[in-house]
C-alpha cells in the first residue's frame, strides 16, 4: 500500500493471455481431439483430478436438487434472478423500439437469439451461483433455445445443489461435470459428447481464458477475464471504513487483484491503512494479505484530475463513495460499473442489484461493455441506493455471501450505515403443496415491473395487466401439473399474490385506504370500489362469460377474486358490464389493479380514527 502522485500512477496491468497456458491449452486440445475420454483421463492424472466418464448431471439430482437448500437460500437466490430479470428486459426493450429518424423512415433492431450458448462457471472451494444468474438470466431474457452448462464439480463428484436449483428455474438439464480448459474445448469442438455451441460466456483462472482465446478463430466468446480491479473516490473522511472494506470486497478475489484509491487526503489514506491492517492482523486471510500488497493510493488535486485518472484506468468496478458522486457520472466514459454513494456497495452489483457482473478488465472498459442483454451495445451502469433499498437488500446478499464464502463482500455491507427507520414495503411468499410450488415477490412501491409464469398463458397476462395498473413490481413463478387440473394453480396463485400484498401492506397506517375507480374499455365498463380496512367483505358482478378464455376456465374467474380478496383482507365492490368475454375478465384485472393501486398509496393523514384498520 503505497502513496503516490497521479502523474506517477503506472498502468502495468499483466498479460491476460499467458503464453504457457496456450501451450498446455493446445496440448489438451490434441488429447481430447485424438483420445476422447482416454484423453481426458490422461488430463485429469496430470491435474491430480478425478476421473468421470459419465459427465453429465443426472435429471433426477436436478429435479430434487431444492431439498437440499433452505428456503432462505431459495429466497436470495430468486431476489438476485428477479433483480437481474428485470434490467435484462428493459435492456431488451430498449433494443427492439422504432424511431423514425426522419418522416416516413422508420429504424428499429430485429433482436435475433443466438441459438445455442455455452456457460461456464468456476468451481474450486465455493459455488459460484452468481456467476450462473449473472450469465443464466439474460441467456433466457434474449430467447436462446440451446443452453449448456460446464461446471467442475466438487471433491464428492457433485454439484453443487445451488448451481442445479437455479439452472432447474430455467428448465436447464444440460449440465455437465468438467471445469478448467477442458471444458471450453470440449463447448467449442462437441468433445466428450458435450453439445457444440455457438458461443461461450464465463470467467475462469488462466487455463480458461487461454483456452477461450484459442477456439475463439472458431467460436464466439463474451470477455476474456483478467483479475478482479476496484478503484474506490473518497475525500470524506466519515468513508474511510466504507473505501477499506470495498477494496477488501474486490481483493479476495484473488492474489492478483487490483486495487486504486484515489483521494486528495493523505489522512484519509493513512485511515484506510490502519483499517486493513487491522482487518487482517484480526482474521488472517492467505489471499488478503498477498493482494493488499497490489493497492496503490493516488493523490489527486481537483474533480478533473480525478476523472483523468479513471477515464486513463478504466476500471472494472468505479465507486463514487461521496456525497457529490454527481459532478463525476457526467465526465466518466470508461467504467466496466459504477457504484454511486455510500449505500451502493460493489457486492450488491456482484450479487443482486440487477446490474450485471461479468465485466471488462485490463482496460477493455474503454471499448467493451459489461455482460448483457445486447453485448454488442456499449453501456455503463450505474447504481444508487435509498436506504428503503439498502436494508431490504442487505440481508439477502449477505446470505450470498455466506453461500460462496466471501466475507469481505458481507463486511462491506455492514459497515454501512443506513437509517434502519426506513419501511420497505415488499414483501416475498413462498407456498408448497402436492400441487404447486409457488414462489412470489411483490414491491407495492414499484413501477409495475413484472415477471410471471403460471404454465397458464392468459392468466400471466391478465397479472401483468394488473402490476401495470396497480404499479405493484410483481415477480411470480408457479409449477404445477397443470396438464391435468388448472383449478390449483388458479386458487393457489391468488392465495399467494393477497397474501404477498397483504404482507407488505404491513399494519397499513398512513395509506390513502379508499378508492373508487371506473374505466372502460370498447364495449366494457367497470367500476371497483376498494376500502382497505381489514375487514372482508365482498360484493361482485360480472357477465355470463364463454367456458374459456385462451387457456383460462372462465369458471375460476370468480374464484380467483374471491380468493384474491380474502387473503389480501380487504373490502371490495366490484361491478363488470360487457359482452366480449375477453375484455371483460381483461377490464376486471385491470381495474382491480389500479383500484388496488390508488388505495395503497401512502398518505399523510392516518387511515383510521381508530389507528388501525
Amino acid at each position: 500500500m503505497k502513496i503516490i502522485e497521479a502523474k506517477n500512477l503506472e498502468i502495468n496491468r499483466a498479460a491476460t493471455i499467458d503464453a504457457q497456458a496456450i501451450k498446455i491449452v493446445k496440448k489438451f486440445n490434441s488429447l481430447l481431439k485424438n483420445k476422447s475420454f482416454d484423453g481426458l483421463s490422461e488430463i485429469n492424472k496430470s491435474l491430480s483430478l478425478a476421473d468421470y466418464k459419465n459427465l453429465k448431471v443426472n435429471k433426477n439430482e436436478i429435479k430434487n436438487s431444492g431439498n437440499k437448500l433452505s428456503d432462505n437460500e431459495k429466497q436470495n437466490i430468486l431476489e438476485a434472478i428477479k433483480n437481474i430479470t428485470f434490467v435484462s428486459k428493459d435492456q431488451l426493450a430498449k433494443s427492439s423500439n422504432s424511431i423514425n429518424p426522419i418522416t416516413g423512415l422508420s429504424v428499429w433492431n430485429k433482436v435475433v437469439p443466438i441459438d445455442s450458448v455455452g456457460l461456464y462457471i468456476p468451481g474450486g472451494t465455493a459455488p459460484l451461483i452468481s456467476s450462473l444468474i449473472m450469465q443464466l438470466v439474460p441467456a433466457k431474457v434474449a430467447g436462446c433455445k440451446k443452453i449448456v452448462i460446464c461446471t467442475p464439480p466438487q471433491d464428492n463428484g457433485k454439484i453443487n445443489p445451488a448451481i442445479l436449483w437455479i439452472a432447474k428455474q430455467f428448465n436447464v438439464f444440460d449440465i455437465y461435470k468438467i471445469g478448467g480448459a477442458q471444458a471450453i474445448l470440449s463447448l467449442s469442438n462437441g468433445y466428450l459428447n458435450i453439445p457444440k455451441v455457438n458461443k461461450i460466456f464465463g470467467p475462469g483462472n488462466k487455463y480458461v481464458s487461454a483456452a477461450k482465446s484459442f477456439v475463439s478463430d472458431q467460436t464466439s466468446i463474451d470477455l476474456i477475464a483478467g483479475p478482479s480491479e476496484v478503484m474506490v473516490v473518497v475525500n470524506d473522511e466519515s468513508n474511510v471504513e466504507i473505501a477499506a472494506y470495498d477494496l477488501l470486497s474486490q481483493l479476495e478475489h484473488g492474489v492478483d487483484s487490483d486495487a486504486v484509491v484515489i483521494s486528495k487526503s493523505r489522512k484519509i489514506f493513512e485511515g484506510i491503512k490502519k483499517i486493513i491492517t487491522n482487518e487482517i492482523k484480526e482474521n488472517p486471510n492467505r489471499i488478503l494479505e498477498k493482494s493488499i500488497k497490489n493497492i496503490r493510493m493516488v493523490l489527486a488535486k481537483s474533480v478533473d484530475q480525478t476523472i483523468s485518472i479513471i477515464n486513463n484506468y478504466a476500471p472494472e468496478h468505479l465507486v463514487l463513495l461521496d456525497k457529490n458522486f454527481t459532478s463525476y457520472i457526467d465526465k466518466i466514459e470508461n467504467a466496466g460499473s459504477v457504484f454511486c454513494g455510500r449505500l451502493a456497495p460493489v457486492a450488491f452489483g456482484d450479487y443482486a442489484s440487477g446490474t450485471n457482473h461479468v465485466l471488462p478488465t485490463n482496460g477493455w472498459a474503454k471499448s467493451v461493455s459489461g455482460l448483457s442483454v445486447n453485448d454488442f451495445i456499449k453501456k455503463i451502469s450505474f447504481q444508487n441506493a435509498t436506504d428503503t433499498a439498502f436494508n431490504y437488500l442487505s440481508e439477502k446478499v449477505i446470505g450470498l455471501t455466506k453461500i460462496e464464502n466471501l466475507p469481505m463482500h458481507a463486511k462491506s455491507i455492514l459497515v454501512r450505515d443506513a437509517d434502519s427507520d426506513s419501511v420497505n414495503r415488499s414483501a416475498f411468499i413462498n407456498r408448497q403443496t402436492n400441487e404447486t410450488s409457488i414462489y412470489a415477490a411483490v414491491d407495492i412501491d414499484g413501477s409495475g415491473l413484472y415477471e410471471v409464469s403460471t404454465g397458464i398463458n392468459f392468466l400471466d397476462h391478465m397479472l401483468e395487466q394488473f402490476s401495470r395498473n396497480s404499479k405493484i413490481n410483481i415477480f411470480l413463478k408457479s409449477t404445477g401439473d397443470i396438464s391435468v387440473d388448472t383449478h390449483h394453480t388458479i386458487e393457489d396463485v391468488a392465495i399467494v399474490l393477497g397474501k404477498a400484498i397483504n404482507n407488505a401492506l404491513g399494519d397499513r397506517g398512513n395509506i390513502k385506504r379508499y378508492s373508487n375507480t371506473t374505466m372502460i374499455m370498447d364495449e366494457c365498463s367497470a367500476n371497483i370500489q376498494i376500502d382497505l380496512c381489514s375487514r372482508i367483505n365482498l360484493k361482485y358482478k360480472l357477465p355470463k362469460l364463454t367456458e374459456y378464455v385462451g387457456d383460462l376456465p372462465t369458471e375460476m374467474v370468480s374464484h380467483f377474486i374471491d380468493t384474491f380478496i380474502k387473503n389480501l383482507a380487504i373490502t371490495a365492490h366490484i361491478k363488470v358490464l360487457g359482452e366480449n368475454s375477453h375484455h371483460i375478465v381483461e377490464i376486471l384485472f385491470k381495474a382491480l389493479g389500479m383500484a388496488i393501486g390508488e388505495s395503497i398509496e401512502l398518505s399523510n393523514q392516518a387511515s383510521s380514527t381508530k389507528g388501525i384498520l
